[in-house]
């Protein structure tokens, strides 16, 4: 007869794994609901102990007899970032969604602009494109004449939010070419460099007529620029026409011309258009000035500038005593900025003080000439010439200097493969390459003429 086996019990090992995967399954049953939703789960623990007596096979345990290992957490592992705690919302009782009130963004004041601005400027002289300028850059290969270089040597200086040079000629299809007519050809040496306007008013502004005028004007301005002191039009002439917008700064720019030959004289008189070429009447005062830059003042001028061909004091180093009165007038009536030309050589740069209406007095810079920037009879005289740079603030009250300085001219007029060629160089710097020896005697000569018309007390800086 076989021995009937003694039953042993359960082991403790066997009682620990057995309470491990109860709490295993307890904890599964926890998380699970939550990770899928927001199911609320409630764990009898009493039920929980008499399942784990395995009907009374196992001897009862209290949770406290159970085994729990507490895990250290690894300082090495990762740190995951804190976030702010999300506020709870209470349960809203109706079935209308409530709407959650939100602060109100503080608006922030709008700043007062400021008016005014500041802008830079630079003028130059006049242009003379005289026949045997005109005959040396005459192509016979191509049948075309070509200036383009003529300036390129003071392309940088040349730069600014607004420059001007006069230009001393008529470009008319229909007339024979000369001293005072020359082709078309001549423009892109300005614009190509950026000069942004061209006066156009000098003595023999009308020798053509009309219609050589009129030639003049739309050529320049099909060339891309702005054209001062000669009109095709009468509405042309108007004030407002003068106002332009620099740096935030509004300026006008006038010019005018202070005698016409007996030719252009004449036939403005017979056809009756004394507008296409305004007269500055050195000798009679200044009134129609005055007249204009009221006006240009009242369209809201913030800066006013008054160009002048002063074709009367042609070769004269210092100003003529009508010269004088007349800028005198000028500053008298509010003027910011005097620019002269037509005389061919440099004359002084001042300042003048202007007894304004009201009583007050301001400031006015006046050049009375910058000389020729090109002019193709190269004599000692006229060979130098001068760029007069502005920088210039108007801060809603008034008009400030901030830098009055300027660049020395020389018309350098060298031969190469037996033709003759034209630069304008700037004659303070050092000679540019092929420049010969002789040449650079007269630059420098050119350099000392110019700070000897300005005189030591002129108010310019080298730029």
């Amino acid at each position: 007869m076989a021995r009937e086996k003694k039953f042993r019990g359960v082991s403790i090992g066997t009682i620990v794994m057995t309470a491990i995967t109860c709490l295993v399954v307890l904890g599964m049953a926890l998380v699970l609901p939550k990770l899928s939703g927001n199911t609320k789960v409630t764990i009898d623990t009493d039920k929980v102990l008499q399942a784990l007596s395995l009907d009374g096979t196992l001897p009862e345990l209290s949770l406290s007899d159970i085994p729990i290992i507490s895990v250290t957490k690894d300082e090495t592992a990762p740190v995951q970032p804190t976030l702010a705690p999300v506020a709870t919302v209470a349960p809203v009782a109706s079935s209308t969604a409530t709407a959650v009130s939100t602060a109100t963004p503080t608006v922030q004041p709008t700043a007062t602009p400021v008016p005014g601005g500041r802008f830079s400027a630079t003028f130059g002289g006049s242009i003379i494109v005289n026949t045997e300028l005109r005959q040396d850059h005459y192509y016979s290969e191509s049948k075309k004449y070509d200036f383009s270089d003529v300036l390129s040597l003071i392309r940088n200086e040349l730069t600014a939010d607004f420059s001007m040079v006069t230009l001393e000629n008529i470009i008319y299809p229909e007339a024979k070419l000369s001293d005072t007519v020359t082709p078309e050809d001549v423009l892109p040496m300005l614009s190509g460099v950026g000069i942004d306007a061209v006066a156009l008013g000098y003595k023999h502004a009308y020798d053509q007529g009309m219609a050589g005028l009129t030639s003049t004007v739309t050529a320049a301005q099909s060339s891309g620029m702005t054209v001062l002191g000669a009109y095709a039009d009468e509405s042309s002439r108007a004030a407002q026409r003068h106002i332009m917008e620099l740096g935030g700064v509004k300026v006008a720019v006038l010019h005018y011309t202070d005698v016409l030959s007996d030719k252009g004289k004449k036939a403005m008189k017979k056809d009756g258009l004394t507008y296409a070429v305004p007269l500055d009447a050195i000798s009679d005062g200044a009134g129609e000035i005055l007249a204009d830059v009221a006006a240009v003042r009242q369209q809201g001028a913030q800066v006013v500038v008054v160009s002048l061909s002063w074709s009367a004091a042609s070769g004269k180093t210092a100003p003529t005593k009508k010269q004088i009165a007349f800028a005198q007038q000028l500053a008298d009536s509010g003027v910011d900025v005097i620019i002269g030309a037509g005389s061919r050589v440099v004359q002084p740069v001042t300042w003048l003080t202007g007894n304004l209406a009201d009583g007050t007095t301001k400031q006015t810079l006046c050049a009375y000439s910058l000389g020729s920037l090109m002019n193709g009879s190269c004599t000692n005289a006229n060979v130098a010439g001068m760029l007069l740079h502005l920088d210039i603030s108007y801060d809603g009250q008034k008009v400030t200097f901030n830098k009055v300085s300027y660049t020395p001219t020389y018309i350098w007029r060298f031969k190469q493969d037996g033709r003759y060629y034209y630069r304008v160089v700037a004659s303070d710097l050092p000679a540019p390459d092929g420049m010969a020896e002789s040449q650079i005697e007269s630059k420098d000569r050119a350099y000392k003429n110019v700070q000897k018309y300005l005189g030591e007390e002129t108010p310019l800086v080298l730029r």
